[in-house]
């Protein structure tokens, strides 16, 4: 019994130690050999996961800017030639200076009587040419091309809440008085005390708009000394200075084609509701033609607008050269090699302050016999 006992424990201690002895060489390489292929894929999928949420982000801020631009554009553009009460389809255009930050009649507001009063023109485009001209449009991309866009604020403000002159803002203001002179439509002026015109009641100062003076271009910078992100921005007319002001990054290219009105008023023809505040050309700049109605930026009713964004990081291994994009007239041909990738985004916006003014309404029907 007591050997049977000893062969019974010794043949358990043999077992345990076998059960104890480890791994081998040849088994712990294998081990880890397998170890560092799940690791090595595992490594795989996180960077290429990681990657793919990046270039997924880059797209997410492309589209959000590309379209943030195109909202700003669309609702200024529609709100473009808003002159409140003054007459200004009744008054000529004049042709101020862009870059002019003080004075009513420099910044096209000119009510001399007895010559015919002047309002700026609601939009102006502006050739690369024309823009390099400008003073006020800091760091302005080479190649682009700029608007501008002139209106009142849709917002009123008495003479009395005028509180200083020396921030030499412009307010514009109409009578509603019957007594008032008949000297002008309107008195343009920064000086609260010149403001006199009165409401219809004859007693209460009547309410001024300000005016509002913007050109918007394309810069090669967002902060400029910081970064080379092309951006779109906007030289605002604050006080006595043009202020740039940054909007949306990634804008690479602005193209604008201007929907002229040439119909002649007196020449449409109210029986089939020809062309009044409608667009009968789309042009990119002025015919040039002395005369013609396609050569007077009054007579924009509306505009396409063509931007060019891209993103603000380079995308590895992506080739942006033998890709064209169109932008309304032109067509850009793309030899960046960076790794940037690009989007085209296009709207058509009414003018509606402008077109709404010379809209002919629909002949009545014919009455039934």
């Amino acid at each position: 019994m007591t050997l049977k006992t000893t062969s019974y424990r010794q043949a358990s201690l043999l077992r345990a130690s076998a059960r104890a002895r480890g791994f081998s060489l040849v088994e712990l390489m294998v081990g880890m050999a397998i170890g560092l292929v799940l690791v090595a894929g595992l490594s795989l999928l996180f960077a290429n996961t990681s990657q793919s949420g990046n270039e997924l982000n880059k797209s997410i801020r492309q589209i959000e800017n590309g379209r943030y631009a195109m909202d700003l554009l669309h609702d200024d553009l529609m709100l473009a030639g808003y002159y409140g009460e003054v007459p200004a389809d009744s008054l000529a255009t004049s042709s101020p200076n862009l870059c002019t930050t003080s004075g009513a009649v420099a910044l096209g507001w000119d009510a001399t009587i007895p010559s015919t009063p002047k309002v700026p023109p609601p939009i102006v485009g502006l050739s690369d040419d024309e823009a390099s001209a400008l003073t006020c449009l800091p760091n302005r991309l080479a190649g682009t091309r700029a608007f501008a866009v002139h209106r009142l604020d849709t917002d009123t403000i008495a003479p009395a809440a005028i509180t200083t002159k020396t921030e030499n803002v412009l307010y514009v203001q109409t009578s509603r008085c019957l007594a008032d002179p008949a000297t002008s439509p309107f008195i343009a002026s920064s000086d609260p005390d010149e403001l006199i015109l009165k409401e219809k009641d004859c007693t209460t100062p009547s309410s001024a708009r300000k005016y509002i003076s913007r050109i918007y271009y394309i810069a090669s910078c967002n902060e400029c000394g910081v970064d080379t992100v092309p951006t779109l921005k906007m030289a605002e007319l604050r006080g006595n200075q043009m202020v740039p002001v940054p909007l949306a990054e990634g804008i690479e290219n602005m193209v604008l084609e201007y929907g002229f009105d040439t119909t002649d008023p007196l020449d449409a023809d109210p029986a089939t509701h020809a062309s009044k505040g409608v667009p009968d050309t789309f042009l990119d700049k002025l015919s040039g033609v002395v005369g013609a109605r396609d050569n007077d930026w009054a007579n924009v009713v509306a505009a396409r607008v063509h931007l060019l964004s891209r993103t603000t990081e380079p995308s590895r291994g992506y080739n942006d050269t033998g890709r064209f994009y169109v932008l309304g007239p032109s067509t850009t041909a793309s030899g960046d090699t960076s790794g940037f990738k690009r989007r085209v985004y296009t709207s058509t916006v009414r003018i509606i302050n402008v077109a709404g003014r010379r809209e002919t309404p629909p002949p009545a029907p014919a009455a039934s016999s």
